[in-house]
């Protein structure tokens, strides 16, 4: 992890979001382009495990378990 992650909190927090953004502004037009409105149920549920799942894992391993 860069030396500045570990001495300012503030970089951390803003590279956890704009990762974060991209991560959803990626996904969403990558579900916008593959999915159409024929889909079974169950496919926009594994979507939005795709949007929301990683984000998740990367703001927990970046705070607590690195605890920086």
């Amino acid at each position: 992890m860069p030396k500045i992650f570990k001495e300012n909190k503030f970089a951390l927090f803003v590279a956890n979001i704009v990762v974060i953004s991209i991560w959803l502004i990626v996904i969403k037009s990558i579900n916008q382009i593959l999915l159409t409105d024929n889909l079974p149920f169950y496919i926009y549920y594994l979507g939005d495990l795709i949007r929301f799942v990683p984000p998740i894992w990367l703001t927990y391993y970046l705070w607590i378990v690195r605890k920086n």
